[in-house]
């Protein structure tokens, strides 16, 4: 199947020339090629009639004479007997045949009229002249059949059609190519990556036409994330100050109820925990600067602060470096360090890797995990998960997880290996 644009226009090309030049070739035939061969016939015809005429009245001295004459033009041959021209036999080809039907056709009433090829790859006919028998060639020797001549000219016509498609393909794919190289562009630098510049409306109409559509459909996105972000931004700033003042009124209530205390806490600590995501998300990462980063001395620090008792496992080589924005970094890999423990079966292992041009950072549990079909559902904001790996928390962990690898032009991944479950978080340093 073609799917390439280059190889469609270059078939559909070839098809259209293949399919010209059958149908010139046909016209050709039908209108130019055959009333000529018929009024070639026709004078071939009269001509032999008149030889026989003026032959049957010659003395065989004067006849010779006459047949020498005639062949010292070349165009024409004449055999005087009943013996078969020598040579290797051929099947006629399209013209000949044409020819054949033709003078046959007019010369019905000659007795003992055949054919057949042979000397000088000629066309020979058998037929009386003055009242013997001769073998005549009218046709000059064939060196290439109308077949031959049309497939020369089909291959010249795909050649040349292949070399045309080329280039008008090239010229409809430098803007196209532009686009796509534009489009990519916003992936990285638009509503996930910050403001993008408008794409190039220059060109083509028709790639002018897309490239407008997209600027508009950009702005709706831009718009509409900006409101949402601003949403999520003010109702965190806001439920800050009640969220302070309930922090402070339970510490002035210290030792009235002591499990009550320690529920009313707990609850405060969540909604603290799920106003921080709410923030995280709604300003993104991609305002902070990169900055070289030892990556096994953040992981270690972030590990240190999710799980003071020691029971994660940290593999990081020593020396491991990479320019990185550090606050964004930290976040995603807490919140999947944080998942795995609240989520997952111990032990938890965060290792980190360069793989070429990217960092990859893996946090692995023992636990069972979710599919690749989840994985897309749960990388949505305010996404929940069933009850293998849902939580209390505001659902934007592995969004905010995802939106993290985008800024860094990587990918969040999940996979399961050796029985354990695994977040990949791959960026590009």
């Amino acid at each position: 199947m073609l799917k390439s644009l280059l190889h469609r226009n270059v078939a559909l090309m070839i098809g259209v020339v293949l399919a010209g030049q059958m149908i010139a070739g046909l016209l050709v035939m039908t209108f130019v090629m055959r009333p000529q061969i018929d009024r070639v016939a026709n004078v071939t015809a009269d001509m032999i009639a008149g030889l026989s005429q003026v032959m049957a009245d010659m003395p065989a001295e004067r006849r010779t004479a006459l047949i020498r004459q005639i062949e010292a033009g070349g165009d024409l041959a004449i055999r005087e007997g009943d013996a078969a021209p020598t040579g290797r036999a051929r099947f006629p080809n399209f013209i000949e045949r044409q020819f054949i039907r033709s003078l046959t056709e007019r010369l019905a009433a000659h007795e003992e009229l055949s054919w057949r090829t042979g000397d000088g790859n000629r066309l020979w006919f058998r037929l009386k002249l003055g009242g013997r028998s001769y073998w005549i060639s009218v046709t000059p020797p064939t060196r290439r059949g109308a077949l031959a001549s049309m497939v020369y000219a089909s291959i010249a016509a795909i050649i040349v059609s292949l070399a045309c498609g080329l280039l008008l393909q090239r010229r409809l794919d430098a803007p196209l190519r532009k686009l796509a190289a534009q489009v990519d562009a916003y992936g990285l630098h638009g509503p996930v990556g910050g403001a993008a510049a408008p794409l190039d409306t220059s060109g083509p109409d028709e790639v002018a036409a897309v490239a407008s559509a997209f600027n508009r459909m950009a702005e709706r996105l831009a718009r509409e994330e900006a409101e949402r972000s601003l949403m999520l931004g003010g109702v965190s700033h806001d439920l800050r100050t009640p969220l302070t003042r309930l922090r402070l009124c339970l510490e002035m209530m210290r030792g009235a109820d002591a499990e009550l205390e320690a529920i009313a806490v707990r609850q405060v600590d969540r909604i603290e925990a799920m106003l921080e995501q709410f923030l995280d998300f709604a300003r993104g990462f991609e305002d902070e600067h990169v900055v070289p980063c030892d990556v096994a001395e953040m992981l270690v620090s972030l590990v240190r602060d999710h799980d003071p008792e020691g029971a994660i496992t940290v593999e990081v080589p020593a020396g491991l470096r990479a320019p990185l924005r550090v606050r964004a970094v930290s976040r995603a890999v807490g919140n999947l360090i944080g998942n795995a423990l609240r989520h997952g079966i111990p032990p938890v292992v965060v290792t980190a890797r360069r793989d070429g041009a990217m960092l990859e950072i893996v946090v692995s549990d023992a636990g069972a995990g979710f599919d690749a079909q989840a994985a897309a559902q749960l990388t949505r904001p305010f996404a929940r998960g069933n009850s293998a790996r849902s939580g209390d928390g505001a659902g934007l962990g592995l969004a905010i997880a995802e939106r993290v690898a985008a800024a860094h032009a990587g990918t969040l991944a999940f996979d399961k290996r050796d029985g354990r479950f695994r977040a990949v978080l791959r960026l590009a340093v």
